[in-house]
């Protein structure tokens, strides 16, 4: 029997989904594509008087969409109007996707949990293809953990990783009795490969979301427990977590700051050939503790090097550093002296790291998270000893909100206007001759701060509104992927501009959409160590 007119539409509405959600981590392009198709198939389907009734029922939806009405009404103070139209047009997402699926015909559970399997299964061939690239299968170099997000940028691919474990973890440990042997096996696998990757990639947005949602998720768990001695015990090892993380991190500080003791008679003057040392005892410039200025002979270093290299001392790396500097810094975290018989000392792997960039011999473990956290605090440390914060991210970033934060109180009531935050940011660097080189001078990386800058105090107090409350207007906050992915979607909105990029804005409107306006995914009903209780 042949399709009616309204099937047809149907089928087209829930593949445009799929389309959408395996795009999202795979391909911007046809993320466009497909969500063009989703807005066309709406307006071909017609019946908008019905439409128009789900609408009117749907104070939720009110509520979210004035998120974009107010950066239309933003125009009115925004004085370039060519970044107006640009910014109108990468938030678009968040108008026409909950009004397309908030007005159609409603998504059944099953329909979305085939969503979710199929942007689980895109997040994972995206995965897969950054490992084939980092073991030589696919064309091109991994200079460094940002090259292992193929497709999108690293920090929103960490995110829809993030996204993926929620997921995985609602449908193994909530709605396991629903799933096909597939599925189980998929989730299960995804249990374990998707934080193995999150380290490789060394998102540190990405590992302390995740950390955030868990501790939240357990100790929600933990006060479904109903005998109260069972809940205490298991409540003291979940409240841990933070503290083993403090406890690790300020480890993590002290190891670096932990330096080599100077003493004066044990700096050797010449090397075992001869040659004369540069000493720089006053620099206290480290790598792993040991100084990088002392003991160092160029005579030698660019002799050996040039043996065993094809790339010139006085060269640039693969990625653009000095040669000279990444190779002094690299024998000095393993503790070698920077001469001769340092060179000597290193393997061939190692040499190969050097040409490629890498500094430090611990950034050679791609499966620790130590190296991240250390590249970090050494970031900083350089930044407070006055070297140049270009190309250091937690160091700009540093340098971002601060100057937002600048811009913001200039204007605090109604802010700049979207159409003008790209031109003040500009403005102020140019200002204060800002150390930062024209390619790196950029927005807050802080939502929060540009809806402020742009809208001033009224304006973000609107948007939080319209983020949070369609969650209650919609009775999901007691879901658990729509209030999950409502803390992963703020969160991120602390260390990132999340609604600023296409990707962004399509991540945050399509599985907001989903989880809030479709149908309801909740929590464990049953009370944890009671008997005869099922899971709902």
């Amino acid at each position: 029997m042949p399709l009616t007119r309204q099937q047809i539409h149907e089928a087209v509405y829930y593949y445009a989904l799929i389309f959408i959600a395996v795009s999202l981590p795979l391909s911007i392009y046809t993320t466009s594509v497909f969500q063009l198709v989703l807005l066309a198939n709406w307006l071909a389907e017609g019946r908008f008087r019905e439409k128009w009734g789900r609408f009117k029922g749907n104070r939720a939806l009110w509520v979210f969409l004035v998120l974009y009405l107010i950066h239309a009404i933003g125009l009115l103070w925004s004085t370039d109007v060519a970044y107006s139209m640009k910014d109108m047009r990468i938030k678009l997402p968040l108008l026409f996707i909950p009004l397309i699926v908030g007005t159609s015909l409603p998504l059944v559970k099953q329909q979305v949990n085939r969503i979710l399997l199929f942007f689980s299964m895109g997040v994972f061939a995206a995965s897969m293809a950054s490992v084939m690239k980092l073991v030589g299968w696919l064309p091109g170099e991994v200079e460094g953990y940002r090259d292992l997000s193929l497709f999108i940028s690293h920090i929103r691919f960490s995110l829809m990783i993030v996204l993926t474990l929620l997921i995985v973890v609602y449908f193994l440990f909530i709605q396991r009795n629903s799933l096909s042997r597939f599925e189980r096996i998929f989730y299960l696998a995804g249990l374990i490969w998707f934080p193995v990757f999150l380290v490789l990639l060394k998102s540190l947005s990405g590992i302390v979301i995740t950390g955030f949602l868990a501790f939240f998720l357990l100790v929600r768990a933990v006060f479904e427990i109903r005998d109260q001695a069972i809940r205490f015990m298991v409540f003291v090892p979940v409240i841990m977590i933070p503290l083993f993380s403090v406890i690790y991190l300020g480890h993590a500080v002290n190891k670096y700051y932990t330096f080599d003791e100077i003493i004066a008679e044990e700096i050797d003057a010449y090397t075992v050939e001869g040659n004369p040392y540069k000493n720089n005892p006053g620099n206290r410039e480290v790598e792993n503790g040991h100084y990088v200025w002392l003991h160092v002979c160029d005579v030698e270093l660019e002799r050996e090097w040039n043996r065993v290299s094809e790339i010139d001392y006085r060269g640039r790396t693969t990625n653009g550093n000095s040669v000279r500097g990444t190779l002094i810094r690299f024998l000095t975290s393993r503790g070698l002296r920077k001469d001769a018989v340092g060179i000597k000392q290193l393997s061939t792997e190692e040499i190969r790291a050097i040409e490629h960039g890498v500094a430090n011999h611990i950034y050679m473990q791609p499966f620790k998270l130590y190296p991240r956290i250390y590249e970090v605090i050494w970031e900083i440390d350089r930044y407070r000893m006055g070297y140049d914060p270009n190309e250091k991210s937690v160091v700009q970033r540093y340098l971002y909100v601060d100057a937002g934060w600048k811009i913001a109180r200039e204007k605090l009531f109604f802010g700049v206007g979207p159409g003008d935050v790209k031109q003040v940011f500009n403005d102020y660097y140019e200002s204060i001759d800002s150390p930062l080189k024209e390619k790196w001078r950029r927005r807050a990386h802080n939502q929060f701060l540009t809806f402020l800058i742009a809208f001033g105090i009224i304006g973000l107090i609107i948007c939080l509104v319209a983020l949070v409350a369609p969650l209650f207007l919609a009775g999901r906050q007691r879901s658990f992927l729509a209030v999950g992915f409502s803390i992963l979607m703020l969160l991120s909105m602390i260390n990132e501009d999340t609604l600023e990029t296409s990707a962004g804005a399509t991540f945050v409107a399509f599985f907001y959409t989903l989880f809030v306006f479709g149908p309801d995914y909740p929590w464990l009903r049953r009370k944890l160590f009671t008997v005869n209780d099922d899971a709902v």
